[in-house]
C-alpha cells in the first residue's frame, strides 16, 4: 500500500473514531438528561476524559500531518507524541467505559432483577427506557475505544 493511502487510511479511521466517541457522548448526555432512573446520575469526569480523548485523536493526526517532513531528532519527537497521543486514546475511552459500567450496573440490575412484589414499581417505561439508554451508551464507549485502537495503528506521517 502507498504512503499515500495510508496517510489517508490514518485520517479516515480517526475521523469515524471521533465521530463514534461524539455519538457515545451524546448518548450518554442524553441518558443523564431523559426521565427514568438515570435522570440526573452523571459519571464523574467522563466529560473530561471524553474530550481528551476527542483531542489525543485529533492532535496525532494534525501533528502527524503538519510536521511529516521534520526530519532528524525532531522527526523523531513527532514519532513519539503522534504515538504516544494514539495510545492515550484508547486508554481514555477504556477509562470512560469502566466508569460508566461500575456507575450503571447496580441500577441495571435494580431494574431488570427486581424481586417480583416490586418489579411493576420499578420497571417502568421511563426506568426502562433509561436502562435501556445506558447499556446503549456503554456499547458506543466500548465501538469507539476499539475504533480508537485500530486508528492507533495508522500513521498519519508519509515516509
Amino acid at each position: 500500500m502507498s504512503n499515500a493511502k495510508k496517510s489517508k487510511g490514518a485520517l479516515i479511521a480517526a475521523a469515524i473514531a471521533v465521530v463514534m466517541t461524539i455519538v457515545s457522548f451524546v448518548i450518554y448526555t442524553m441518558n443523564i438528561g431523559a426521565e427514568g432512573y438515570y435522570k440526573a446520575a452523571s459519571v464523574p469526569n467522563l466529560p473530561l476524559y471524553t474530550w481528551l480523548a476527542v483531542g489525543a485523536m485529533v492532535l496525532a493526526v494534525v501533528i502527524g500531518k503538519a510536521l511529516q517532513n521534520v526530519k532528524g531528532i525532531g522527526g523523531s519527537l513527532v514519532s513519539i507524541v503522534t504515538g504516544l497521543l494514539q495510545i492515550a486514546a484508547p486508554v481514555l475511552l477504556a477509562y470512560c467505559l469502566i466508569n460508566l459500567i461500575s456507575g450503571r450496573v447496580e441500577g441495571l440490575g435494580y431494574i431488570y432483577f427486581s424481586n417480583a412484589d416490586v418489579a411493576k414499581e420499578v420497571q417502568t417505561a421511563a426506568n426502562l427506557s433509561s436502562a435501556t439508554q445506558a447499556i446503549v451508551s456503554m456499547v458506543c464507549y466500548g465501538v469507539s475505544m476499539l475504533l480508537a485502537c485500530v486508528a492507533a495503528f495508522f500513521s498519519a506521517k508519509k515516509n
